[in-house]
């Protein structure tokens, strides 16, 4: 006789397993954005480095945590939801942290698209007069590796990679609090009464 272990009817691990995502994943993203971001060698980045290193060292850090939330909750909440639901349709033995790395890099890209579109418009709208190496580094031509300017793809490499990054350690994350959609694994004699 096999007996297999219920499946869970709750929807209680996805909601745990996308909160944890929500908290932990613009920090982490945010976090990893910089270093990746200098490691690509973006070389339009570095005003925008020395920006963002005089508005925390005038405001604190909680200005770029505030920023990287307002850019990556939505993100991470759903790369959360997504992650959980892999976890529950995947078999046992398949990966569970990588396939949230390819999912919170998907999404950052999808982000990243995002938030290029809304940089066009702004810029068609209040017509600003950028030059064409600040257009250049956040076209999102530069995702393609035949670009012309394939130095300009930088920081949008690495947006994608500290999604990817922040994907993996909220699904280990998630995995070491015990959040799965995992069935518990059935264990003979724990059937319970007959």
């Amino acid at each position: 006789m096999t007996v297999s272990a219920p499946p869970r009817g709750s929807l209680a691990p996805v909601i745990g397993i996308a909160l944890v995502f929500a908290a932990l994943g613009p920090p982490i993203g945010g976090a990893t954005f910089v270093p990746l971001a200098l490691l690509l060698k973006a070389p339009a980045a570095a005003g925008a480095f020395a920006f963002a290193a005089v508005i925390a060292s005038l405001f604190g850090r909680w200005i770029m945590v505030f920023a990287a939330y307002v850019i990556g909750l939505g993100p991470a909440t759903a790369t959360g939801v997504l992650y959980a639901l892999w976890d529950a349709a995947a078999p046992e033995r398949w990966p569970r942290a990588l396939a949230a790395a390819v999912i919170g890099g998907s999404l950052a890209c999808a982000a990243a698209l995002r938030l290029a579109a809304i940089g066009s418009s702004l810029d068609m709208m209040f017509d600003a007069n950028f030059d064409g190496a600040t257009v250049q580094s956040i076209s999102m031509t530069a995702l393609v590796p035949a670009a012309p300017v394939p130095t300009a793809s930088g920081l949008v490499r690495a947006f994608v990679a500290s999604g990817a990054v922040s994907g993996l350690v909220c699904a280990m994350a998630a995995r070491l609090l015990g959040l799965t959609m995992q069935p518990a694994p059935f264990r003979p004699g724990t059937e319970g009464p007959a």
